[in-house]
């Protein structure tokens, strides 16, 4: 099974023409650019079941071939795309199932049908595709193509127009230094959602579900740099799958989940300082740092518009009027295009493709004395109980049983609740899962509650104009109490339970 490195950017028809007159630095040869046309039909079962095993399927007809690709989602960062591909030319446009060589993928194609059926086609990408192959001084080739056309589903479509670097041979770090190049001399941005994944966005009986962060896969055995790696790309996967909803109307939901993304990535760096040394994560630590403080009014802003939403389901006692309603919707509306914005300027982009770099090239491993390396390859298990174990004293002290808490005691421990939950996220895989769901439970149902509390609070700061502050006190103390209480239980029942990893 052939492995592909890509690197995807955005781009527009005037930008793609400009990259064909480009000289491009340090290379020492390059071939003559040649065009084609690419009509591709992608294929699932009704119920979209090869989308949710992360396969895809399509059979892309050019210059009279025919040929059938399957591939596996693989991991998308910062606009570097790894994955694994099964491709064969066929004798025509019709489907061979029995022709998929890759063992695993073959099971993954064959399962989708037999518990959903028949593959019919769900959408097409049709477009012109320039290429040209670079060749750098130690013989690494890149090949450069510029594809511009539309994806069709239905009455629906999109527009394609973008760069896709492939590594033919050689070193990864042409790549990235390329990716660098045409961000800073053209002002592309970074792509992580395939032509497949906005394909299925036109479908119209494909709904893609909001998904809450979930635990990262590991087994007992794997080594500490692995897990650490794996616990990365599951934060960043997070971030990137609600890019897409930046466009949709739960657009403030999407806002809230990647920063949660945010603090998650943030935590991991703490969580693994014993093994991965602080100047190895320094300038990562400094971007996200930049990208959170950046992104606090708009998630401010996504805060009140859930508030809002959960507000008016709720049906309280106390209205809020049209003028006020329509201000928080403004205001969430504007800081999504403000976000939109921010994703698109070059620091931001350059800070992904040097995380992916990072990432793909095990940079941290530079600040790591050889005689220490060994701790790498220690199995996680062991050091995920300390941290798990360090997680419940740290909780313990905040949180005790004990402590008789306000809403704005509640209020300062949200992150260290948020980060002590991460932390069952990255290690959750190792232990019994029905043992770690009922622990983690209560602490859901905590920042649950806080959350409640949020939302009163902001609530009673909209009516200040409309009711005395003793009605406000008085209404906040009646809403708030018996949340108070509940929550003082909760803690009390959390701190009982006996630990899933002892």
């Amino acid at each position: 099974m052939a492995s592909e490195l890509e690197l995807k950017l955005a781009a527009c028809p005037d930008k793609l023409n400009k990259i064909k007159g480009l000289d491009f630095p340090g290379i020492s040869s390059q071939s003559p650019w040649q065009s084609k046309h690419l009509a591709n039909v992608y294929f699932d079962t009704k119920n979209f079941k090869l989308r949710e095993l992360a396969v895809g399927m399509r059979i892309r007809t050019t210059e009279g071939q025919f040929i059938q690709c399957v591939k596996s989602s693989g991991n998308a960062i910062g606009g570097l795309h790894q994955r694994s591909e099964d491709e064969i030319e066929l004798a025509s446009n019709q489907l061979d199932i029995s022709a998929i060589q890759d063992p695993y993928l073959q099971i993954l194609v064959e399962e989708a049908f037999e518990e959903d059926g028949e593959f019919i086609p769900c959408f097409e990408t049709n477009f012109e595709r320039s290429n040209s192959i670079i060749t750098f001084s130690d013989s690494t080739k890149i090949e450069i193509a510029l594809d511009i056309g539309t994806i069709v589903s239905g009455e629906d479509s999109q527009d394609i127009c973008e760069v896709e670097l492939e590594l033919i041979e050689g070193s990864a770090d042409y790549l990235f230094a390329l990716g660098r190049y045409l961000i800073k001399e053209l002002k592309l941005t970074l792509s992580n959602a395939s032509k497949a994944r906005r394909g299925y966005s036109l479908c119209k009986d494909f709904n893609p579900r909001q998904k809450v962060m979930q635990v990262t896969a590991l087994s007992q055995g794997v080594e500490a740099e692995t897990a650490f790696e794996k616990i990365c790309f599951s934060s960043l996967n997070h971030w990137q799958y609600y890019e897409l909803f930046l466009e949709r109307d739960n657009a403030h939901g999407a806002v809230l989940e990647m920063y949660r993304a945010i603090m998650s990535l943030q935590h991991i760096y703490l969580v693994f300082g014993g093994l991965i040394p602080r100047n190895a994560t320094k300038d990562l630590r400094k971007s996200w740092d930049w990208l959170a403080e950046a992104m606090r009014p708009i998630v401010d802003a996504a805060k009140h518009k859930r508030y809002l939403v959960r507000y008016l389901k709720l049906k309280a006692d106390w209205d809020l009027v049209e003028e006020q309603q329509q201000k928080i919707q403004t205001e969430a509306s504007q800081m999504i295009e403000e976000f939109k914005t921010l994703l698109a300027t070059e620091r931001y982009n350059l800070m992904m493709l040097n995380m992916s770099q990072w990432l793909y090239g095990k940079e941290w491993r530079n600040h790591i004395p050889e005689n220490e390396r060994d701790n790498l390859s220690m199995p996680i298990i062991d050091f995920a109980r300390k941290q798990l174990e360090h997680m419940l004293k740290d909780l313990k002290r905040d949180l005790g049983p004990k402590l008789e808490m306000e809403p704005s005691s509640y209020f300062k421990q949200v992150s260290h609740l948020r980060r002590a939950l991460d932390t069952g996220l990255f290690f959750g895989s190792l232990f019994d899962t029905n043992m770690r769901l009922n622990y983690r439970q209560p602490w859901l149902d905590v920042i649950d509650g806080i959350r409640e509390l949020q939302m009163n609070q902001y609530i009673s700061e909209l009516q200040q104009e409309n009711h005395a502050p003793e009605e406000i006190e008085e209404w906040l103390s009646k809403r708030n109490q018996p949340i108070l209480d509940a929550l003082q239980e909760t803690r009390r029942s959390a701190f009982k339970s006996n630990p899933y990893w002892t």
